[in-house]
């Protein structure tokens, strides 16, 4: 029941949305809008290729080139101190875990000894 309250309430507005969206597709697919959208298009293209050609744009692309290759070096040798310094933990962790073992069999050692 509370269903079809709520259909019949949307009902205008789905109407609406699909009554705009047919002219929107109307519109879009007349033959006058695609004649100006492939003017414009090629307009576009022509512009793009003589913005290519520029100085800015080859001064931008070497900016990008130089950027991504600094970027690169940074995280390669960030990469490296990380694993150096991982490395150089776990040694210190294995020398703290065998100075433990042997302070432990050192202290088992003289207890036996005190006993016997």
């Amino acid at each position: 029941m509370q269903d079809t309250v709520i259909q019949a309430q949307a009902q205008p507005f789905v109407k609406l949305a699909q009554a705009n969206m047919d002219l929107f597709t109307r519109f879009s697919t007349s033959p006058e809008v695609m004649a100006q959208a492939s003017s414009l298009l090629l307009q576009a293209s022509e512009s793009a290729m003589t913005l290519m050609r520029s100085g800015a744009f080859a001064q931008m692309m070497q900016g990008l080139l130089k950027n991504y290759t600094e970027f690169m070096i940074e995280l390669n040798q960030t990469s490296m101190a990380l694993l150096s310094n991982g490395q150089a933990a776990l040694v210190r962790q294995a020398q703290e875990a065998t100075e433990s073992v042997v302070d432990m069999t050192d202290v088992r050692g003289r207890r036996g000894r005190h006993t016997a």
